[in-house]
């Protein structure tokens, strides 16, 4: 039953999704609602930007049939959560209109965190050790803003933040469902919108996701862990292994949100300028082609989660967090390797961004 009743939710939350956005591409086509091209961006012609709107009426709408009618009324702790990605999609919708100042957003995402953060929900431990509540707040308020950014910046070829976010909101889901959590269907629900407009935002994309898209995608998997209640023992045995299990989730982006940070702050730059030196730009810039880049990284993100489900079987704890870091460390010497070749094509050939090449010294 709980099965059927999961597969009907995500099949409405599907269906909406791949019936609305062509409707949405259509009247962003009519009133000009474009993603313009630029000297930062890939894409060399307007594409419409409002792809979050699709995922999010869809999931939101789908989440609500799922949790009123098919959970028991089992969700009024997650209400915090929920209340905090109505306010990032909205705040990122709004952007996509009328283009928000940085630090505005950075504001909206500041309150975001705190309506989680200052909330019951919040982390309690690093494995197995519990942590002052105030810490445990702290923490859980800089993980959501990093998260957020970090899956907003990523966003930058058709399919590559779309992809990454499906990989891992599956397997976020597949890890929930295992240690007993409900909370597995309602991300099987977002997977399913999620695909839905990913058949519009394959290359070369008709739609992109847009910061409404991006942000909240980064907001859902950063409060995946939160989504269990806490005090189950689905909660007890999740508690132990989450924090490393959702860093190599998420350590694609976080690694690049973090190498953007370093390169910023050491050329002297805001924190929140635009650059063309992401991982992505650096694939391409060294001579990989967009699909091979995005084919390239959603294979390495498909090998982290099966390492994340991995990890789960293995006999002992100990076993678990030694594959998670052999793995995380393969994805940090992978970044350092290509910061290297590509500042070697840089110096040999300025690079294969002709519009800009990569700098790095």
């Amino acid at each position: 039953m709980i099965i059927f009743t999961m597969i009907v939710s995500a099949g409405i939350a599907f269906f909406i999704s791949v019936a609305f956005t062509p409707v949405v591409i259509f009247l962003c086509k009519k009133n000009n609602w474009y993603d313009e091209p630029g000297a930062r961006k890939m894409h060399d012609s307007a594409v419409p930007r409002l792809g979050g709107f699709c995922v999010f009426f869809a999931f939101f709408i789908a989440a609500a049939v799922y949790v009123r009618f098919f959970s028991g009324g089992g969700y009024a702790f997650a209400v915090p959560l929920f209340v905090g990605g109505l306010v990032i999609f909205l705040t990122g919708i709004i952007d996509d209109f009328f283009d928000l100042r940085a630090r505005l957003k950075f504001v909206m995402q500041i309150a975001v965190a705190l309506i989680v953060a200052l909330s019951p929900l919040y982390f309690r431990h690093v494995l197995s050790l519990a942590i002052p509540p105030v810490l445990g707040r702290v923490g859980t308020f800089f993980w959501i803003i990093v998260l957020m950014n970090a899956y907003n910046l990523i966003d930058g070829l058709d399919w590559l933040c779309g992809g990454l976010s499906f990989l891992t909101l599956l397997t976020v889901g597949l890890l929930l469902a295992y240690y007993g959590s409900d909370a597995g269907n309602v991300y099987f629900v977002l997977c399913a919108a999620l695909a839905g407009f990913l058949v519009y935002n394959k290359p070369k994309a008709k739609i992109f996701l847009g910061d409404g898209g991006s942000q909240t995608l980064g907001y859902f998997i950063a409060v995946a862990p939160l989504f269990a209640p806490s005090g189950t023992f689905a909660d007890a045995r999740f508690e132990e292994v989450k924090s490393v299990l959702m860093l190599l989730l998420m350590s694609i982006p976080v690694t690049d949100v973090i190498a953007a940070v370093i390169r910023r702050t050491r050329d002297h730059r805001a924190i929140f300028s635009a650059d063309r030196a992401h991982i992505h730009h650096k694939l391409i810039n060294i001579g990989l082609s967009e699909g091979a880049t995005v084919a390239f990284l959603l294979c390495l993100q498909l090998l982290i989660c099966l390492s994340a489900i991995g990890a789960v079987f293995m006999r002992t704890r100990k076993a678990s967090i030694s594959l998670v870091l052999v793995v995380l460390g393969f994805v940090w010497l992978f970044f350092i390797t290509i910061h290297y070749v590509n500042r070697a094509v840089n110096i040999k050939f300025r690079g294969h961004l002709a519009a800009e090449p990569q700098e790095e010294h």
